[in-house]
């Protein structure tokens, strides 16, 4: 699992960068071609582009490390993949910073309630002692409430093909998920609004 951040050591290198005058203008390039996918505010062009507004540093770091690294494969849509490859350990920190310090704020989608009901009880089952179920997660993984119902899907049948680097105990909750019950998830964290 190659680069990986601890959260106080980010911080402490975000903290040095912002001392020392090395700030975002050392990435601004790169935040423009974030931007062509996520858009400058982070919510994502499209239905199928996360939103990474709001969500915890640390997660961010963890999937640009993944994709760089190449712990994660970037299929059909390799430019995520090749824009990590090009940053260096710093920048990495400093664009995930950079996300995390914007507001989130939910998709506000359409969903179905009944599948939302039984995604809740999934959520509640398997899930909720790492993604909490307020927009502030916990500091450390990303939040899924809100999030965009075409990039949950997506990701959520990559874990459960095992086409997505996972912990442990993600990877057991999530092989033994139907997909009926991915897509009560997707309805459930779609449900949210903030």
């Amino acid at each position: 699992m190659g680069r990986r951040r601890v959260g106080l050591k980010s911080i402490a290198v975000v903290i040095l960068l912002t001392v020392s005058g090395v700030g975002l203008a050392d990435v601004s390039g790169m935040l423009k071609l974030c931007a062509g996918c996520h858009g400058e505010d982070g919510r994502g062009m499209t239905a199928e582009m996360p939103i990474i507004a709001g969500q915890p540093a640390v997660a961010q770091e963890d999937a640009m490390f993944a994709y760089a690294d190449g712990d994660r494969t970037c299929g059909d849509v390799p430019m995520m993949c090749k824009s990590a490859e090009r940053l260096t350990e710093d920048q990495i920190i400093e664009l995930a910073a950079h996300f995390a310090a914007m507001p989130w704020a939910a998709a506000g989608e359409e969903f179905d309630a009944a599948l939302a009901e039984a995604g809740k009880t999934i959520h509640d089952r398997d899930c909720a002692i790492c993604h909490v179920a307020d927009a502030a997660g916990d500091g450390d993984f990303p939040i899924l409430h809100g999030q965009r119902k075409d990039y949950l899907r997506h990701t959520l049948q990559q874990y459960a093909a095992g086409e997505r680097t996972q912990l442990p105990v993600m990877e057991k909750k999530i092989s033994a998920l139907a997909s009926e019950d991915i897509e009560a998830l997707v309805n459930y964290y779609a449900s949210y609004r903030n």
